[in-house]
């Protein structure tokens, strides 16, 4: 049995420090949004629209969400950490399914490595994040064996281990 963990956190995207438009009391909702706005379309690309409240509070820790939404007219969560009161924020989209193209490409790596070969990993697409979550992939090598591969996450982080199961 081979057997490995990974890490598949599908779309997490953060900020780093933020510096928003901001009174003597309140960030500038406008402005975060802008931001936000901007760095979305240049970490993902397309076109987003963000809302965030008109006015939070100053307040070092303090958080609150945002909702961003794409063109398509699917809605994220933006959860958003103020890092100290001078209104410097970070922001992330947490995510809720796996990235299974990094999965795929470390089982396709360690097959090659363990058993030789060129491999083909096929796992199936948008599986949530789910702590003891099961799935199967489908590995099939250039010589046309193949092999069905158990995956269990591991915890509600994006871990996973997996193993051949024959």
């Amino acid at each position: 049995m081979r057997r490995t963990t990974t890490s598949l956190l599908a779309l997490v995207l953060t900020s780093g420090l933020l510096v928003t438009g901001c009174s003597a009391s309140t960030l500038d909702g406008s402005s975060m949004q802008d931001e936000i706005t901007a760095q979305l379309a240049e970490q993902v690309g397309g076109t987003w629209t963000v809302v965030c409240p008109g006015a939070e509070p100053i307040k070092t820790g303090g958080t609150f969400t945002c909702t961003a939404t794409d063109s398509s007219g699917v809605a994220q969560t933006v959860n958003v950490t103020q890092t100290d009161d001078q209104g410097n924020i970070t922001w992330e989209i947490p995510s809720t399914n796996l990235d299974t193209a990094i999965l795929e490409s470390g089982v396709t790596d360690e097959l090659a490595k363990q058993v030789g070969g060129t491999w083909t990993v096929v796992c199936p697409k948008d599986i949530a994040i789910e702590k003891d979550g099961n799935f199967t992939c489908d590995a099939t090598s250039a010589d046309g064996q193949s092999e069905t591969v158990n995956v269990t996450q591991s915890d509600d982080q994006g871990n996973v281990t997996w193993e051949l199961a024959s």
